[in-house]
């Protein structure tokens, strides 16, 4: 039992926020063309099929995506607090869409 917990361990330490943004970074959604078109296509799919909660989710992860993409490009250094101030409010933004769009929004 203690081996599978430090397997577990060991597997989890690779989702710190540090690796996680960096790897984001590395795959530059903004500027790969084959991501954009996969999800714009994915979007389109979920619009005909109506899967509205799907359709909420992946609107709001490359939202996200975009997000900590523009403020890791801005820096987050104490004298450039604006970029902070945009992850807070573009974050709560993205919540409320997605809040909005899963819960309140009845049809």
């Amino acid at each position: 039992m203690n081996e599978m917990m430090a397997t577990f361990m060991n597997w989890i330490q690779q989702f710190e926020t540090s690796k996680v943004v960096a790897y984001i970074h590395q795959l530059d959604p903004l500027h790969n063309t084959g991501f954009l078109v996969v999800v714009a296509l994915f979007v389109l799919v979920c619009l005909f099929m109506k899967w509205r909660i799907l359709l909420s989710c992946t609107i709001s992860l490359a939202a996200l995506l975009t997000l900590v993409t523009i403020v890791s490009e801005q820096g987050t250094d104490a004298q450039n607090s604006d970029s902070m101030f945009m992850f807070i409010g573009g974050g709560a933004v993205i919540v409320f869409f997605l809040l909005y769009t899963v819960f309140m929004r009845g049809e």
